[in-house]
C-alpha cells in the first residue's frame, strides 16, 4: 500500500462532443480494490475503458503507474462485460486462457508454445477449473466462463485488473464462485482491481474503496463513507437504504437506471 497507482484530477471523458463522465478526481493505492458503483448509463464502463487505455478522448489528468494509460497497457488486464469470443469456434478452456498470454506477446492461436500452455493451466488451477481445461468453452456454465475469462486476464501477469460488471449475468451460486476467486486474487496476488457494478453487496468483503458516479463523481471513499443514505439517494432515489450488518455496509436500491440528480 502507499504507492498511488492511479491518479485522476478533473477528468472529463468525451464521446464525440458529449461529456460521458465529467470532472472526476480520485487516487487509488497499489493493492486496493475499488468498486465503481452507479446505475446503468452512469459512465462506469466509459471510465473503466479510459483507465485501461482503450478510450483516449478525455481532458484533465489521468496517470496509471505514473504514465498515461496508453503507455502502460501491458500492465493492465481488462475484462469487458460481454466477451467477444466466437463460440462457433470450438476452443477449449485452456486455449481461451492461453490467448491472454499469446496476444500480449504478439503470437497467434495455432501451435501454442508449451510454456504458455503451462501458464494457462496454472491460471485455470488458480480459478478452480483445472479439471475442465480440455472442455469446450461453449459448454461451460456462465460462472465457469467468467472464471475462464478471469484466468485469461491473469495469465499475462498484470499489475492492474479491470472488470466490467463481472457478476451481472450470473445466478446467485455462480456469483459466489466468482467473488471467491476475486477474493483469492486480492488475498494471494495482491493485485489492484477496479470492478464496476450496479450492486456492490456481493463484493463488499473485498472492496477497500467505493466510487459512486452518475455522470459526475458523487462520492469516493471507504464503504462506510460512501454507502450512506444521504449519498446513495442522490443516485438511486429516495427508496434507497444503506444498512450495516456486522462490519459490512450493504446498499439496497429499488432501481438501477439513471435518476435525475437533485440540483439543489
Amino acid at each position: 500500500m502507499g504507492e498511488k497507482l492511479i491518479v485522476a484530477e478533473n477528468l472529463t471523458i468525451y464521446y464525440n462532443n458529449y461529456k460521458a463522465v465529467e470532472d472526476v478526481t480520485f487516487k487509488l493505492d497499489s493493492g486496493e480494490t475499488l468498486l465503481l458503483l452507479g446505475p446503468n448509463g452512469a459512465g462506469k464502463t466509459t471510465l473503466l475503458k479510459t483507465i485501461a487505455g482503450l478510450h483516449k478522448s478525455y481532458k484533465g489528468k489521468l496517470l496509471v503507474f505514473g504514465k498515461p494509460p496508453t503507455e502502460v497497457r501491458d500492465l493492465i488486464s481488462y475484462v469487458p462485460q460481454s466477451y467477444s469470443l466466437n463460440e462457433r469456434v470450438p476452443l477449449k478452456a485452456i486455449e481461451v486462457v492461453a490467448m491472454g498470454a499469446l496476444y500480449k506477446r504478439g503470437l497467434i492461436h495455432f501451435n501454442i508454445p508449451k510454456p504458455i500452455l503451462k501458464e494457462a493451466e496454472e491460471a485455470l488451477e488458480f480459478v478452480g477449473l483445472g479439471d475442465l481445461k480440455n472442455k469446450r468453452f461453449v459448454e461451460l456454465s456462465g460462472g465457469q466462463k467468467q472464471r475462464v475469462l478471469l484466468a485469461r486476464a491473469l495469465v499475462s501477469k498484470p499489475r492492474l485488473l479491470l472488470l466490467d460488471e463481472p457478476l451481472s449475468a450470473l445466478d446467485p451460486s455462480a456469483r459466489v464462485e466468482v467473488v471467491s476467486v476475486l477474493a483469492k486474487i486480492k488475498r494471494e496476488m495482491g493485485l489492484t482491481m477496479i470492478i464496476t457494478t450496479h450492486d456492490p453487496n456481493p463484493l463488499t468483503e473485498i472492496g477497500d474503496k467505493i466510487m459512486l458516479i452518475n455522470k459526475r463523481l458523487v462520492a469516493f471513499g471507504t464503504p462506510e463513507e460512501v454507502l450512506r443514505d444521504e449519498i446513495i439517494t442522490q443516485v438511486y432515489g429516495p427508496l434507497s437504504k444503506a444498512i450495516k450488518v456486522g462490519e459490512r455496509m450493504y446498499c439496497f436500491t429499488g432501481d438501477v437506471h439513471v435518476h435525475r440528480r437533485d440540483r439543489t
